[in-house]
């Protein structure tokens, strides 16, 4: 059984190796990994941007946006001593790094600029603010614009990756705290970024997979359900894992691709159904269940292969669950150490020193 900090450090080092796999790969050619798919850790050698690796060649391992938001995320909580952040201080945070990008990513200051730009006016809505990008826009309304898209996405789900780990073993708690700090979710964005943050809560109390997914979408406490059906998610999402039963690796992989075309590939429920399935199918085999994510590809609506999904964000989202689960002894290790090092050498980011704070602020403990 794994330790509290081994399963904090294993959401935090998963959550960087799943962004690791799928980087190399995000939104590319069908061909681009081979005939047998992601397999493992790749250089990135594609151009620099906001969003994906800062440095290209980037050394194997190398992490995207998704890394990133989860510090950001991380630095806050140790800031605050352990507790869940509000939406305000949220808020505060992305305008801080998007307004002084040089003071959390020394060196890459233009690119963090332009990764957190989609922040500012949601944000500056949040506090009550205008905005400098959206000028002319109330602050009541820059607060309904989610990151500048008119449907659900999966932010929540990877700015507060590591939100469940903060309440171990009281799921209720860890969804209604996530829930009203994702202050920039719309519609049943929101419902998944609670579930997952759920989810990890479980997570970190032992739950074995398949209980933690039972539990999970049988979860409504704040009763999001209405007049025309339940939530979104939880009405939706127990079917379709119960029709990927007994599907594995490509088959399953193939199976989600083809059964989620017609949601976005940014939508939260495709992310969290991925994330579900995956390690449902692969409940003691936390790195298969990542290859099932970032093997994800975007279908067309006539069935045809156009590119890889989002799928280091998938990938990111299921290794921070799975790390959760299974503690980070359950990582491949060589893997893991490229992650370790690449990130530090390219981004100074220590993950393990992350996960180290992480761990001290939740347990109350000198890190």
């Amino acid at each position: 059984m794994p330790s509290t900090r081994d399963r904090i450090r294993g959401s935090v080092l998963g959550q960087a190796l799943g962004d690791a796999l799928g980087a190399p790969f995000e939104f590319a050619a069908p061909g681009a990994a081979g005939d047998g798919g992601i397999t493992g850790l790749t250089s990135f050698t594609g151009a620099p941007g906001p969003h994906g690796p800062w440095l290209s060649p980037a050394p194997v391992g190398t992490g995207t946006d998704d890394v990133r938001y989860n510090r950001v995320f991380i630095d806050l909580v140790v800031d605050l001593g352990g507790g869940m952040p509000d939406a305000a201080e949220l808020a505060r945070r992305l305008l801080d790094v998007y307004e002084h990008p040089g003071a959390y990513f020394p060196g890459y200051e233009d690119l963090a600029r332009r990764q957190f730009e989609m922040w500012e006016g949601v944000s500056r809505g949040c506090l009550g603010q205008p905005s400098s990008l959206v000028p002319g826009v109330s602050p009541v309304v820059l607060a309904t614009r989610s990151v500048g898209l008119n449907y659900p996405t999966i932010a929540g789900l990877l700015i507060m990756p590591s939100a469940g780990l903060l309440f171990p073993g009281d799921p209720e708690a860890a969804y209604h705290a996530a829930y009203m700090a994702a202050f920039f979710d719309v519609a049943y964005a929101r419902e998944a970024t609670a579930l997952f943050a759920a989810a990890q809560s479980l997570a970190m109390a032992g739950l074995p997979t398949a209980e933690l997914v039972a539990a999970t979408l049988a979860m409504d406490p704040l009763q999001l359900g209405g007049y025309f059906g339940g939530p979104f998610i939880k009405d939706n999402l127990p079917g379709l894992l119960e029709r990927a039963r007994g599907l594995r690796q490509h088959e399953l992989a193939a199976w989600l691709s083809a059964e989620l075309r017609h949601f976005s590939v940014f939508d939260p429920y495709r992310a969290l159904a991925i994330t579900f399935a995956a390690l449902l199918a692969h409940e003691n085999e936390p790195m298969l269940a990542l290859l099932v994510a970032v093997n994800q590809m975007d279908i067309d609506s006539q069935g045809a292969v156009r590119r890889f999904a989002d799928i280091d964000c998938y990938g990111s989202i299921t290794g921070a669950l799975a790390g959760t689960i299974h503690g980070a002894a359950a990582l491949p290790a060589d893997m893991v150490q490229a992650v370790l090092d690449s990130n530090r050498d390219v981004y100074g980011l220590d993950l393990d020193d992350c996960a180290r704070r992480l761990s001290g602020a939740i347990l109350a403990e000198p890190v």
